[in-house]
């Protein structure tokens, strides 16, 4: 399982070294005033939980409980500086044919100095890895614990323990009880009678949508995709947001336009790289802008959109898988139409 967060420590490193570390207010850790037990009603998979967090969960897949609703912002976007939110989250995943060691390295999501070398440990009865991860931020240490196991052939399990703002060890009594509840993934017995099955299609955007705002733009997208800053060359800044379909994206990148403030050049310019004849005008956030429609994989259309505004070029990208675009482009517009300079 290759993860959406690579290349994000170098963010992190260059965001610290930005704001400093000196005179950081030192953060306080959510109490946890109670432990619940989830289940997964279809795998079986499950553990304890801080019943005062909350808890986002995804029958067949996962459960994730964070420390507070401004945690699900951080984690999203890994700032440097922000709230010492905490995240406990347990998902189950086909293996594939992959061996343990393969998902654990696959898991990776920093770079390699940022992690321990991977350990043995016991988890349900079971033998399994544990992956050690910490960096420093602007606000003091993120840290995390990952262990991964298989009751079977089918499905690993993985728990992920994690804290910002040095605050991981204020939890480790309570993490330990937690991790000591874990209960793993098993493939639920075939069933011998029933021909309808029940599609396990990935789940649509959201229409609730939830606002994120940085580098001189805010936007708002469906609360159930996942932030990622992205490694775009020539970008002062990149983030693209995701569902459960890898293949329906928002992105937003942000160029320095302080030297061509032309919008319709680099338009012009840019419509053979898109295989585009047309371009067609249009506003975004208020300002002028053009949009070109576009598909470089099959099933798969894009659409993407330039404005200017000050020193900075806007570039907001669209894709979505076709046959679902009744799902997907009405929410995906309602986004776009979102859009705000800040």
């Amino acid at each position: 399982m290759k993860t959406r967060h690579n290349n994000l420590l170098v963010a992190f490193v260059l965001s610290a070294i930005l704001f400093g570390c000196g005179g950081a207010k030192k953060a306080e850790p959510v109490a946890i005033t109670g432990l619940e037990t989830y289940k997964d009603e279809s795998l079986g998979f499950g553990l304890k939980y801080p019943s005062n967090w909350m808890l986002r969960k995804q029958s067949g897949s996962q459960a994730v409980a964070f420390s507070s609703n401004n945690a699900i912002e951080r984690f999203s976007k890994y700032d440097a500086d922000g709230i010492a939110g905490a995240k406990i989250s347990i998902t189950a995943i086909k293996t594939d044919g992959k061996p343990l060691d393969q998902v654990v390295a696959d898991s990776k999501e920093f770079t390699a100095e940022s992690y321990s070398a991977p350990e043995k440990v016991t988890i349900d009865g079971t033998q399994g890895t544990k992956l050690e991860c910490s960096f420093d931020l602007t606000d003091g240490k993120f840290q995390s614990e990952k262990y991964f196991a298989m009751k079977d052939s089918m499905y690993v399990t993985i728990v992920e323990l994690s804290a910002f703002g040095s605050t991981f060890d204020s939890y480790r009594k309570n993490f330990d009880e937690i991790i000591a509840s874990i209960t793993l993934a098993t493939a639920p017995a075939p069933k011998e009678v029933k021909i309808d099955t029940v599609s396990s299609e990935p789940a649509p955007p959201s229409e609730t949508m939830r606002s994120i705002s940085g580098n001189g733009f805010s936007i708002s997208v469906p609360d159930n995709f996942t932030g990622a800053r992205t490694t775009v060359k020539g970008t002062l800044a990149s983030a693209s947001y995701v569902g459960d379909r890898r293949d329906c994206t928002i992105q937003v990148d942000v160029f320095d336009a302080s030297k061509q403030k032309n919008l319709d050049k680099i338009v012009a310019d840019n419509k053979a790289r898109y295989k585009a004849t047309t371009a067609n005008a249009t506003t975004l956030g208020g300002a002028k802008a053009y949009s070109i429609n576009y598909s470089f994989v099959k099933d798969v259309n894009s659409r993407v959109y330039f404005t200017i505004k000050n020193d900075k070029m806007f570039r907001v990208t669209l894709n979505w898988f076709k046959p679902k675009e009744s799902s997907y482009l009405p929410i995906f517009e309602k986004s776009v139409s979102s859009f705000k300079f800040e």
